[in-house]
């Protein structure tokens, strides 16, 4: 899903002319990052304990709410202009990733049943 996402802001980039913020590639290897590590613990929590799987994922959705606005600190922190778009993107992308990681959780816990 993140290939998906960066080429869409390339063809952005691309066809409208529009610039596509350094803290907008940096947010999207954020998401990206977070989702690879909540993925590869998921699979070894599933394995070891099941019954604290669902615990494990409510704790990890508010750990990427943590430290997303801690990257949003950060931002504006270290940049004296501030970019509505960049929040926007980066409040986008965290709606994206949230719901594609929920949407696989509940369709996975579905077929369990």
């Amino acid at each position: 899903m993140a290939a998906v996402v960066a080429v869409l802001m390339l063809l952005i980039h691309v066809a409208f002319g529009l610039s596509v913020s350094v803290w907008s590639w940096m947010a999207l290897g954020f998401f990206f990052g977070l989702n690879l590590l909540t993925h590869f613990l998921s699979i070894s929590m599933l394995k070891s304990s099941q019954k604290s799987f669902l615990t494990f994922m409510y704790g990890s959705i508010g750990l990427r709410f943590i430290f997303s606005i801690f990257f949003v600190v950060i931002y504006l922190i270290v940049n004296e202009v501030r970019d509505r778009i960049v929040i926007v993107n980066f409040l986008f992308l965290y709606l994206l990733f949230t719901t594609f990681e929920l949407y696989h959780l509940v369709t996975k816990l579905r077929t369990e049943k």
